[in-house]
């Protein structure tokens, strides 16, 4: 019996020392490979992650060319170009108010009246005095041509008509003050009274600005102040606003201030929307230059390093790194000077964390079949229906252990799980219970022949693994019940998790070629 034993042990080595040699072999491939990619400039591990297409969704963009404004940049509030407190001139009630807040109002449009019941009886009353002066004053022109009457009563007559004529206009004038009018054409900005209040001379009861034009006074430093000049254009953008404004310069200051030694520049903008207001913070961009038909990108495309800006050009599925030199920018562009070429495809969302030869795809777009993927008719590795290539060579031998239990007659079913063609794991789903040794007593080999049947011949391949949809990947794996342990770990430490397919088929692809991984590393028991 002890010595049955001791053949049973050496016809179970040579098939270890079999496998651990595939098993080698199949690692030295991986490993050039992975080698190969980081001589490319990629990361470690990167031919894996192609092999498993693995890639980083992207949005792409083509550079084009395109005109960029040189600008002075500053910030500053809009005025208005007259802004007016209308007073009463006279006193009384109001009576009735004409407008409101934000009406447009017109040169001498009335804008609230007061009482003028006294006002009127004031007038009438001036009016009938000067009437009789006026008649005292003929008669005594008429008798002054007849010699009746002395100069010096003439004059005096005169003087009394005169005084009540002026008197008669001042009562006339003082009605007219009871209609409160728009001293210039504008908008009502404020109204400060209420029908019934009693209002005296000069109080103030309407706010009154002219928007158009609208002016922005910024503080240009001495250096600069030689590129300026009137009527130069200025580009004008509102916070909370897309839409840029334009003005242009209107005066400059002949002084500078000495303490903060800056020059006051004037600048008008005329708003024929109305879309502007008194107050509103602005960024003012003043025109130096504009240089046309330059390369640019957007600025959102730029990764900023400690050498410099770079951008990710996307080149067949890969991310290459390229350095740029940057010239000036305007808005959300920036004119690229070397480093870039018409035409190139840069990556202008998700670059953030790439490195040089990292595998990107766009962004809805079906990830490729990587070669490592689709090399069989089901299978994940290399050989035809393959869980990988290292890990062909496991079922065969330990399905031929039990076999090769039984006596020397059936070695040549072991030698044929480890020497043959490699399908051990990963060949036809029933290769296992085809060798002579295929009994209950053989259940190790049959799991191992199972799993690698059901991984690689039954369909679990990369290349129809990628075709699947998602449901159908996850009726699959989960039939293993680590992988559906470790998927529902996931979406309960990342509640995002469960909600990105990319991210859910790139954990599943994973979790495949670690069991992988585990299955052609294993000891046969």
């Amino acid at each position: 019996m002890f010595k049955r034993l001791g053949k049973c042990k050496l016809a179970y080595w040579p098939v270890v020392l079999a496998m651990a040699g595939a098993l080698a072999c199949g690692g030295g491939e991986e490993e050039a490979e992975d080698a190969a990619q980081n001589q490319r400039g990629g990361r470690p591990g990167m031919g894996a992650m192609a092999r498993t297409g693995a890639s980083i969704p992207v949005e792409v963009k083509t550079v084009g060319r395109g005109n960029i404004a040189a600008t002075l940049l500053t910030y500053t509030s809009l005025e208005a170009e007259r802004h007016v407190d209308v007073v009463s001139r006279t006193q009384g009630l109001v009576k009735t108010i004409l407008v409101e807040e934000g009406d447009r109002v017109t040169e001498g449009q009335p804008l609230a009246q007061l009482d003028t019941d006294a006002l009127e009886l004031t007038l009438r009353e001036r009016e009938v005095n000067m009437n009789s002066l006026e008649s005292n004053y003929n008669r005594s022109q008429e008798l002054l041509e007849q010699e009746l009457l002395s100069s010096q009563e003439f004059e005096q007559t005169k003087f009394q008509y005169e005084a009540a004529a002026a008197q008669y206009e001042s009562a006339k004038l003082q009605l007219a003050y009871a209609t409160i009018r728009s001293p210039f054409s504008g908008i009502v900005t404020e109204r400060l009274v209420e029908v019934g209040n009693l209002v005296n001379a000069n109080d103030v009861v309407f706010r009154t600005a002219d928007l158009d034009p609208l002016l922005a006074r910024i503080y240009v430093p001495e250096k600069d102040i030689g590129q300026v000049r009137p009527g130069q254009s200025v580009r004008i953008n509102v916070e909370g606003s897309d839409q840029t404004h334009t003005g242009r310069v209107s005066l400059i200051s002949p002084i500078v201030d000495p303490e903060s030694g800056t020059v006051k520049v004037t600048v008008e903008i005329r708003d024929r929307m109305g879309t502007l207001r008194p107050g509103m913070f602005t960024t003012v961009n003043l025109v130096i230059a504009i240089q046309e038909d330059v390369l640019q990108v957007e600025k959102k495309a730029l990764v900023a390093e400690a050498e410099g800006s770079y951008a990710f050009l996307f080149q067949d599925g890969t991310a290459e790194k390229r350095l740029l030199e940057i010239g000036i920018a305007e808005g959300d562009y920036v004119e690229v000077l070397s480093g870039l070429s018409d035409g190139d495809s840069i990556i202008t969302v998700g670059q953030e964390g790439l490195r040089n030869g990292a595998p990107v795809r766009i962004a809805g777009q079906t990830p490729p079949v990587a070669e490592g993927m689709g090399g069989g008719p089901g299978g994940m590795g290399g050989g035809p229906g393959a869980m990988g290539g290292r890990s062909s060579e496991t079922g065969g031998g330990t399905g031929g252990r039990p076999a090769a239990q039984e006596g020397a007659g059936a070695r040549p079913a072991a030698q044929e799980g480890t020497g043959g063609r490699p399908t051990g794991m990963g060949g036809s789903a029933g290769e296992a219970s085809q060798a002579p040794a295929a009994r209950p007593a053989n259940e190790g080999g049959g799991r191992s022949g199972g799993m690698g049947g059901g991984m690689g011949g039954g369909g679990m391949g990369g290349g129809r693994m990628m075709a699947m949809d998602l449901d159908q990947m996850k009726e699959r794996m989960f039939q293993n019940p680590q992988i559906k342990a470790a998927f529902d770990k996931q979406v309960e430490e990342d509640p995002g998790f469960a909600e990105d397919e990319e991210r859910q088929r790139t954990f599943l692809i994973q979790q495949m070629r670690q069991m992988r991984a585990q299955s052609g590393g294993g000891r046969p028991q």
